[in-house]
């Protein structure tokens, strides 16, 4: 299936509920940690919708602090994937503690359940839809990836989950600081 299936659609209707008006909740959903070369593939964010809540991915941004030499110049292939039908967290990192949405110290926290660093990833029973792919050249930090608009960004409902994917080992263990926007929506 191609990247066109995880991209958010949108009828009038549905433009009307997302206006302005009815704006969702956003959430910064930040972290930092120790991204081991301990080889494998590594789950730098997983995210799972809380029920009846969808979510929908809005961005995120990759840093490290770290690698800050020539001789650590090094290349990452970063996934943004769609997990369907069965969803097993990955295992090694940790939950993220939810927060207020952007602008909101007193609002209401996320209802999505939020994981950080997960050095055995995650799988499923339904398929793994790739989203996104991009390579993230580690110097070149931060790395942030906004989506265009929201037709572009990847939804999951409940019983799902959207998981970015460092899918090369890094050379050395790198300190990186991470942060991603979603809406509940």
């Amino acid at each position: 299936m191609g990247a066109a299936a995880c991209w958010a659609a949108t009828t009038p209707q549905t433009d009307a509920v997302l206006s302005k008006e009815n704006l969702m909740r956003i959430y910064a959903v930040p972290y930092t940690g120790t991204i081991t070369n301990a080889g494998g593939d590594t789950d730098l964010f997983s995210f799972a919708p809380a029920d009846d809540k969808a979510i929908r991915l809005r961005g995120f941004r990759l840093s490290q602090i770290s690698e800050v030499g020539d001789a650590a110049e090094e290349g990452l292939r970063i996934a943004v994937r769609r997990m369907t039908a069965t969803w097993t967290v990955g295992s090694g990192g940790s939950a993220i503690t939810a927060l207020a949405p952007l602008g909101e110290s007193t609002g209401t926290v996320w209802g999505f359940t939020a994981r950080g660093n997960d050095t055995t990833i995650s799988t499923t029973s339904g398929t793994n839809q790739v989203c996104d792919e991009m390579g993230w050249n580690i110097r070149n930090s931060p790395y942030e990836w906004i989506y265009p608009d929201v037709d572009f960004c990847p939804v999951a409902k409940q019983g799902e989950a959207i998981v970015i994917c460092q899918h090369t080992t890094a050379a050395d263990d790198y300190t990186g600081h991470f942060t991603a926007w979603v809406e509940e929506i």
